[in-house]
């Protein structure tokens, strides 16, 4: 009776380990919406802290941690990339991932604004040393390549104008 006991518990310990394996590949991979950030965006902060850049391959996404790599699939396309989580969101029902600008380009997204895509994490087996310095010197060379623009602040002149334009509405 014992050793029926004891094979039962060994059986029922290897189900429970391969759901476990089964259920962490399946959590890897993600269907949904993709969308891409704006060039607007250029410089605000992203939840890592970081400055967004365009021109640099980055995403953000809901649950995944912060530093991430990631593999992007546009079906319509066929096309891949690689990007890495620096960020927060989408907050769009259904959104899945917001790629940036560049990476969205690659995927042909950019035509499409919202549409279905594909989202593997990668694992450190797939993550190898050269590869993940292939990536940050990718990114690092957009960078120098596209400084940040210079954005203009609204002159002096203007804010005087809707200064006064407030004061004549008060009289």
């Amino acid at each position: 009776m014992g050793l029926i006991l004891s094979t039962m518990k060994q059986k029922i310990h290897v189900f429970l380990v391969c759901l476990l394996v089964y259920t962490g590949l399946q959590a890897q991979t993600q269907q949904g919406l993709g969308t891409f950030y704006h060039v607007r965006h250029w410089g605000h902060k992203t939840s890592s802290g970081e400055p967004y850049h365009p021109f640099v391959f980055s995403a953000a996404h809901r649950s995944l941690p912060l530093g991430t790599w990631v593999e992007v699939e546009f079906p319509k396309t066929g096309k891949k990339t690689i990007v890495r989580v620096n960020d927060r969101g989408p907050f769009l029902r259904g959104g899945v991932i917001d790629v940036s600008k560049v990476a969205a380009q690659e995927l042909g997204l950019v035509s499409y604004g919202i549409s279905k895509v594909k989202v593997r994490a990668l694992s450190p087996e797939e993550l190898t040393d050269s590869l993940q310095t292939a990536l940050l010197k990718r990114d690092s060379l957009a960078k120098a390549e596209h400084p940040k623009p210079i954005r203009k602040k609204a002159s002096k002149k203007k804010k005087h104008k809707k200064l006064k334009s407030k004061k004549r509405k008060k009289r």
